[in-house]
């Protein structure tokens, strides 16, 4: 009888401590992590921010100035990052603090999650805290969020390098119900479909007008854009701001704006 209280009380605990390192671990993916603390140093006003996808193996979130992306490897309490990227436009004031924020993602191995606060540690060592707070409802796999197609995206990024363009004249926007894409390159008209599902998007043999841009460097930025859409696998909106990914490489950035009517 004894034998058999202990191998129940021993499985009883297994069952409570995989439960809590799953709830911790789902608390993970669930959440929008805003960063509080760097360093033993309270932070205000910063836009640095993390979120891990679903299936946390890849993160991405904001270094302060820059989206940064990449993978993440979870264990039980244990976390190392990996193949981070960002893109790479420039804030004043705030490459310092970037800088750091990204030494410390990279130096990571240990996480904490207690309550709404996410610690991310190097050894023992408190290197950024961060405040959780529930994600957008994401919607139903075959389906778009409403907010891909609320707006006009313009063109801000390529391969993280800023597009120097006329402002707006470079932009795409969606039509969820067709599933139809188009815009302008900063030179010609395009279009065509897409298809996606959850997260994931590809487009479809867009077309083009053909007109030949010699002034600036149009041409140029047009043949980059096109090139990256084909090769674009993933999406993610994050308020006003779109990324087209490729993998865990971020191609294209874009900033919302109202649509035309």
């Amino acid at each position: 009888m004894k034998k058999i209280f202990t191998l129940v009380y021993g499985l009883a605990l297994a069952f409570v401590f995989a439960s809590a390192a799953s709830a911790q671990t789902d608390g993970l993916s669930a959440n929008h992590w805003s960063l509080v603390e760097m360093n033993g140093e309270a932070v205000s006003n910063s836009r640095a921010a993390v979120e891990f996808s679903a299936d946390r193996k890849n993160v991405s979130g904001n270094a302060g100035c820059n989206r940064f992306f990449g993978g993440v490897r979870v264990g039980r309490g244990t976390m190392r990052f990996s193949g981070l990227g960002s893109t790479r436009m420039f804030c004043d004031g705030a490459m310092e603090a970037e800088t750091a924020f990204l030494d410390a993602v990279k130096s990571v191995t240990r996480y904490r999650i207690r309550g709404n606060v996410l610690t991310l540690m190097a050894g023992r060592t408190e290197v950024l805290k961060f405040e959780g707070s529930p994600k957008p409802d994401e919607t139903a796999d075959n389906a778009d969020p409403v907010s891909i197609s609320e707006k006009k995206w313009v063109l801000e990024t390529i391969g993280g390098d800023p597009v120097v363009l006329a402002e707006g004249s470079a932009f795409i926007t969606f039509d969820t119900g067709q599933k139809q894409a188009g815009g302008n390159t900063g030179c010609n008209v395009f279009g065509g479909s897409y298809t996606s599902t959850g997260e994931k998007i590809a487009f479809k043999n867009p077309v083009s007008t053909m007109r030949a841009c010699i002034e600036d460097n149009r041409m140029k930025i047009e043949r980059s854009f096109m090139d990256a859409l084909l090769k674009v696998d993933r999406y993610e909106v994050n308020g006003d701001r779109l990324t087209l990914f490729g993998g865990n490489t971020a191609l294209l950035e874009f900033v919302g704006t109202e649509k035309d009517n």
